[in-house]
């Protein structure tokens, strides 16, 4: 099968290396990645200007691709593209967690998103900040457990994290639904008059059967998300009320 692997942190990120080359056994890959970081770039896409497509090289049996893009992008480019079709798109190994909330601003998780809007199944793998010593242990077994069931597929994005980076090995894997992280930030301001992020102030999902309580215990959380957001109940409530005004 042909696999395409994008990510978000850029062609240079360390996780991607590592992702690209542990799924060459799986089949030929072929890699995207945007030319510099690109964290936190949502779902946003390159509409209104002129976009690289560069080959990089050849490395490791892997070609490698990078673009002025965005990480959608990157799907974009290379399902228009490149010669042979892709069968499924892994985006990460991302450098940070992309839990509950997180998915909104990720640009790992909009990349798999991507490839799921455009038909192929996707999955998209993260773990904590500059915590890769239990991918380098664990990425192998989650590989083979996702390839041994098929867990890809064009029906959800499959949004996989590694536990919290106090944990050396995990306690296994869990399917888990999507929790939240509300967020109050904080800004500085320099001596030019402009703001900077300076800290967030998060309170985390305390629901045991989210990814975010999960991964705070050392569990490797797997959920599928879907592109279509409808809330049905908020949607059956509104129909009753106003309908037949």
């Amino acid at each position: 099968m042909n696999i395409l692997v994008v990510n978000d942190d850029g062609i240079e990120a360390v996780g991607i290396r590592k992702l690209a080359i542990a799924l060459k056994k799986y089949g030929n890959v072929i890699v995207c990645a945007p030319d510099t970081g690109r964290s936190a770039a949502g779902h946003s896409i390159v509409l209104h200007d002129t976009l690289s497509f560069e080959y990089v090289n050849q490395d490791c049996g892997i070609e490698w691709y990078k673009t002025s893009g965005t990480p959608a992008d990157c799907v974009r480019l290379s399902l228009a593209l490149l010669k042979d079709s892709i069968d499924v798109v892994f985006s990460g190994v991302n450098d940070g967690l992309n839990l509950g909330t997180d998915i909104i601003y990720s640009g790992t998780v909009s990349a798999a998103r991507e490839a799921q809007i455009e038909g192929v199944p996707a999955v998209a793998i993260s773990t904590d900040f500059k915590a890769f010593s239990i991918v380098d242990q664990e990425l192998d077994q989650v590989l083979a457990y996702i390839f041994d069931h098929t867990l890809y597929s064009d029906e959800y994005v499959l949004n996989i994290n590694f536990p919290v980076g106090e944990f050396a090995e995990s306690k296994g894997l869990r399917f888990c639904r999507q929790g939240i992280k509300n967020f109050k930030t904080s800004f500085l301001k320099d001596k030019d008059g402009r703001y900077m992020n300076s800290d967030s102030e998060i309170l985390y999902d305390e629901n045991p059967d989210t990814d975010v309580y999960l991964s705070s215990k050392g569990y490797i959380t797997l959920v599928p998300l879907q592109v279509e957001q409808t809330k049905y109940d908020s949607l059956e409530k509104l129909k009753k009320k106003f309908e037949k005004l």
